[in-house]
This record gives C-alpha cells, sequence and structure tokens, in this order.
C-alpha cells in the first residue's frame, strides 16, 4: 500500500474480495487450480488435478482412462460456471457429447458418477 504499510494476507484477500477481482487456488508447484469464470477452458493443471481425483469418465460404468476424457463444466461456462474443480469433471467423447445433448438428463450419483437419460 501506498506508504509503504504492510498488508497481512487476509487483509489482502479481503481487498481483492471487495474490488471483484478474481481469486485463483494454487496447487503445490503454484499451478492454478480454480480460476473462477477468469478463464473458460481447464488448464493443463487443473486436467492433471481432475485426472488425480476421477480416474476415468465419471459417466456410470464407463471405463474409459482420464487421458482419454474431456474436462466438462457441470453449470455450463455459458450460465455462469466456474472453471474450477468443483465445477468440473471428467467425461469421455461420447459422454461429454451426450451431457450437452438437450434430449439427455444428467444425474449425480452418491458415489459422483452421473447417470444419463434420455428426457420424456
Amino acid at each position: 500500500l501506498g506508504g509503504g504499510v504492510p498488508l497481512s494476507a487476509a487483509e489482502a484477500r479481503r481487498l481483492a474480495c471487495t474490488a471483484k477481482i478474481l481469486p485463483a487456488v494454487f496447487g503445490g508447484k503454484s499451478e492454478p487450480l480454480d480460476l473462477g469464470r477468469a478463464r473458460r477452458l481447464f488448464s493443463p493443471a487443473q486436467r492433471k488435478a481432475l485426472r488425480l481425483r476421477d480416474k476415468t469418465c465419471r459417466a456410470e460404468g464407463c471405463t474409459v482412462p482420464a487421458a482419454w476424457t474431456d474436462a466438462h463444466h457441470l453449470q455450463p461456462w455459458s450460465k455462469g460456471g466456474r472453471t474450477d474443480l468443483a465445477d468440473g469433471v471428467l467425461l469421455c467423447g461420447h459422454h461429454h457429447h451426450r451431457a450437452h445433448d438437450p434430449a439427455y438428463d444428467m444425474t449425480r450419483l452418491p458415489n459422483g458418477d452421473y447417470r444419463f437419460h434420455r428426457r420424456t
């Protein structure tokens, strides 16, 4: 701050929040993991964290490895979704297309997987 006044981390976070500056949460190597709405696409560090968490496509019964999946926003970016780990899930190409198909609903199961079913 002006005048050389020291600022604690908590005070800096409060000021950033008041100024509506988007926070970024960093991983162990200072790689951003949660970017809020500052960025639409998931970063390589976020995809790595999603791969470690999800292991495979999270569609019910799908065993496609995480390396072959897409990072999907659970709340669509166009409707205010955030590019962070809590709003991301890995889906294979087939299930990612189904997630965006208006003919299907996507329901989260207790184990964290997603079930797709045709809308009636």
